[in-house]
Order: C-alpha cells, then structure tokens, then sequence
C-alpha cells in the first residue's frame, strides 16, 4: 500500500490547529471527550493496533471505543495484536503491521522506554505512528507522529489536591497514614499518578507513606496488596490511594473482609479510598461513598483517532502532544473544586442519572 505520510514531516503545532483544541499551560488541550466520527470516504484505510490487553474494566471500555469506530463502515479495516500486558509482543506486534504494510499504526504502548528501535522502522517504512493513552520516552521526538492522552499527573495532583483539601474542610488535624496501590510500573498512569503523590507527600509532614506495591491495575491484584498492607499496617491506614478502578475494587473487598470500613468519616476510623478512572461501577461505589473520589481517565479515544488519521490524509498538521479534558468526581459535596497549577477544577456530584449517561 502506498504511504501517504511519512511520520517525520508531521510537524509540533505552537498553535492550535485541530477544530476543538486550545492551548493550555504551553500544551495542546483536547477540551471535552470528542465523539464524532471521523469518516474516511477513499479508499479503506488499513490500521494496526496495538493493544495493551484487558486488564481493567477502563481498558475493555478502550478496546470497545476503537473496534466500535474503526469499521468498514467507516471506511477503516482495523487490525488487532493484544500483547496480554507483554511489551515483547507489542514490540513485535509493531513489526507485523510495519511487513504488513498497514497504513497507520495506532500505539498504546504497556511502558514507556523500549520503543526507539521499532518507531524507527515504522519511520523509515513511511507508517505514520498515533501513540495514544500512555506514552512512550525516546530520545528522537520525530520517532512517532502524534500522542493523544491523559495528564497522568495533572490526575494524581488533582486527586492529592482534593485529599488536601477535604481533610482541611473536615477539621482533620491527626497524621494520615497512607497506602499506595500503583499501576503497572514504568506506565505513564503509574509514573504520573505516583508523581502527584508524591509531591503532595513532600508538601504535608503530617501525611506518612506506610507502604507502597504495584498491583498492575487488576482486582485481584489490587485485594491482595490490600491484604497485605493491612496485616503489616491495621488500624494505622487512614488513606489508600489506588491509581486506578479495579484496584479499589480489590482494596474495598479486602478493606471489609477484614473488618474495617471503607467510607468517609476518618474519625470514626473509616478509610478513605482514592481512585481513578471514573469507570461506571467505579463511580456507583463513588455514590456509596466506598470510594471518596474518582479522577477520571476517559478511555474513549476512538473517534478522536479517526479525526487525527483524516487529518493526517489531508496534508493537515497535527499537533506533537494533545491532552483529553477529564472531570472528578466525589458525593460527598465537599470539596466543590481543587486547585492545581494555578487552574481551579470542579469535583462534579454522583448521581445515578449522571452514572447511566455515561458511555463506560
């Protein structure tokens, strides 16, 4: 098939060009979850994908955004490699569409590093690469065309901020002993999501890191790290920050099956359960108050996938790194907002009607 642009020429926009986008904090915000459908009216477009698994409920809400968009219909023939959370068969994934000689190949890469070697042969095959969701590190930023994802840790700041501030609001004046449950290491949700973690760590000595375990973002993971946290730690866990759904999903189980309360009054000796993703069963456990607060990480990136390529098939430029808008969710009513980086965030209430309009 004949490449029509080779990743190298697609060049870093220093002003918004893409219809719904502006520029924020020196980035390029994608403002809102885009859903329109961009349909490719020429000849089929051949895509290969690149999928991390389906490890979480965020994850199969993805996978279900993509392979619901990219369609004949549409004007797409969408290729599937699932790499069951194994970088090594993404890398060669990357390589079967770059001999296949797919027209786009779309990226969600497990781990950051490990990528220079095959990014650069999709190059020089003339394959335009879309990363998407986390991103990768290499050192030639012309080794892929475009990113698109979450501000990991703009997500973990936010949540931070909204510990921070409801302890205040609340009149807690005790220590806060915190557990972390990471998501994959070396992903950028987990190297983000840490990362606001930890500066607000820095900033209150009254907040004590008690233990910290990678539970690869599942639920059973997750419960067990939970188990064992609360066998070392007990009744010393006031806080425990899950970097994503299912995670908590696991905690809260292991929470009550050992007799504590996963809830919100710390003084009654509750333990407050951070979140992120925003999934539906995450945010009706939200609801219940099981959860204290949920960041969201929208998952939807299918449309707004076939609105870059239909650029790119223009001859448009796109922009080197865009980021989703995502809101935060908690029931508890306060706070109404968290400040981060100078920009002031709403925390949006829970309801039910709110849980079934929602698409994941």
């Amino acid at each position: 098939m004949m490449k029509r642009f080779a990743a190298g020429t697609v060049l870093l926009a220093m002003l918004a060009v893409w219809p719904g986008t502006a520029v924020f904090g020196g980035e390029t915000v994608v403002f809102e979850n885009v859903d329109e459908i961009a349909v490719n009216e020429g000849p089929t477009l051949t895509v290969g994908y690149v999928k991390i698994g389906a490890e979480s409920d965020w994850r199969m809400a993805c996978n279900k955004s993509l392979a619901d968009t990219f369609t004949i219909d549409n004007g797409y023939f969408l290729l599937t490699s699932d790499a069951q959370q194994k970088q090594d068969r993404q890398v060669k994934a990357v390589r079967e569409f770059i001999s296949q000689e797919v027209d786009y190949i779309l990226l969600d890469p497990i781990t950051e590093s490990g990528w220079a070697a095959s990014l650069e042969e999709a190059r020089e095959a003339g394959i335009p690469v879309i990363v998407f969701d986390r991103e990768v590190d290499v050192d030639d930023p012309e080794a892929y065309t475009a990113w698109l994802g979450s501000d990991f840790y703009t997500e973990g700041a936010r949540a931070s901020a909204w510990l921070e501030a409801y302890l205040e609001e609340s009149g807690y004046e005790g220590e806060v002993g915190i557990v972390h449950i990471q998501g994959t290491t070396d992903s950028s949700a987990q190297i983000g999501r840490t990362r606001g973690l930890d500066e607000a760590l820095e900033k209150h000595p009254q907040w004590e890191l008690l233990g910290r375990a990678d539970a690869d973002f599942t639920t059973a993971k997750g419960k067990e790290v939970m188990v064992e946290m609360l066998e070392e730690f007990g009744g010393r866990i006031n806080v425990v920050y899950c970097e994503n759904d299912n995670e908590a999903y696991g905690a809260i189980e292991a929470i009550e099956e050992a007799g504590f309360s996963a809830g919100t009054d710390l003084e009654k000796g509750d333990i407050l359960v951070l979140s992120f993703d925003a999934a539906n069963n995450g945010l009706m456990l939200t609801m219940e108050k099981k959860i204290a607060v949920n960041t969201e990480c929208a998952p939807c990136y299918g449309p707004l996938l076939t609105q870059m390529i239909m650029a790119l098939e223009r001859g448009e430029e796109l922009p080197k790194r865009q980021y989703v808008y995502e809101q935060q969710f908690s029931a508890l009513g306060k706070p109404d907002s968290v400040t981060v980086s100078g920009r002031t965030w709403p925390v949006a209430p829970v309801s039910e009607e709110l849980i079934s309009a929602r698409p994941y």
